[in-house]
């Protein structure tokens, strides 16, 4: 056999050979960004949306960033959303008040991001981290500055949605104040291998007597909303928001605010 007819060979079979799956637009191949994005000019406060997604990646991101905008449209404030870690620097942290984690995953930082985050951090700034920021994607330094245990999973199958009683304790709280002691809400729940750290503030857990939980996931006292102070920073956690749905649900948006009202310090008490 030539050489040619070799090749040839070669070539047919690989255009002959079956393409493999295509990419999972839920399961993208990380990245690591590296060129900052251009800034808006920007009034004060500013909250800085992130949802880049190194681990699993939410369909309602499409939903969640747009109404978050709009939250803090409605305030008066500025804001700008990105997928673009390189925005964590110095220069460009310090333009901000508030940073929410919209539906982001992952370890989605250089070291030199994760240094300018957590500096950000050390100075008081405020964080609100919104459902799969509570997933197990995320570095152990974040878990942290979250303050609970690590993620063990949430129900699958025809159980992944379903409908349960949240107790909310801190109807006090700028996020919580307009809710119910018992808000029934349908989402997928998350559970963790502890609780809260000591120094958090449970605003909200889960009724676990209300839904369909297998041994694996109960917590007993299953805490899906806190907060607590990391120096002088204000830290928010919500698990709610899986479901596109969640993102036009007034009592879900209007905990939402109240939560990046109390992380910019113009609402509610804690960590001064």
């Amino acid at each position: 056999m030539s050489a040619i007819a070799f090749f040839a060979g070669l070539l047919l079979a690989r255009e002959a050979a079956p393409a493999g799956p295509p990419p999972d637009p839920r399961r993208p191949a990380p990245t690591l960004d590296t060129v900052p994005p251009q800034l808006p000019a920007l009034g004060r406060p500013a909250v800085l949306i992130v949802s880049k997604t190194n681990g699993y990646r939410h369909d309602s991101i499409a939903e969640a960033v747009p109404a978050i905008e709009r939250l803090v449209k409605a305030r008066g404030w500025s804001s700008f959303a990105t997928e673009n870690a390189a925005v964590f620097n110095p220069e460009q942290l310090a333009k901000f008040d508030v940073i929410v984690f919209a539906n982001a995953s992952g370890d989605i930082y250089t070291a030199d991001q994760r240094a300018a985050f957590q500096a950000w951090i050390a100075k008081g700034g405020g964080f609100v981290g919104l459902h799969s920021a509570g997933d197990g994607s995320h570095p152990g330094w974040f878990v942290k500055i979250r303050g609970n245990g690590n993620f063990t999973g949430h129900p699958g199958g025809s159980d992944q949605f379903q409908a349960a009683d949240l107790i909310v304790k801190g109807r006090g709280h700028p996020a919580t104040q307009h809710l119910p002691q018992r808000w029934r809400w349908t989402d997928e729940y998350y559970s963790w291998d502890a609780p809260p750290a000591t120094d958090a503030h449970v605003i909200a857990s889960l009724d676990e007597s209300t839904l369909r939980l297998e041994p694996k996931y109960r917590m007993g006292d299953h805490a899906l909303i806190w907060w607590r102070c990391e120096g002088r920073a204000r830290i928010f956690y919500s698990a709610l928001g899986h479901k596109a749905e969640a993102w036009s649900d007034p009592d879900h948006l209007k905990m939402v605010s109240g939560a990046i009202g109390w992380a910019a310090r113009k609402e509610g008490r804690g960590c001064d």
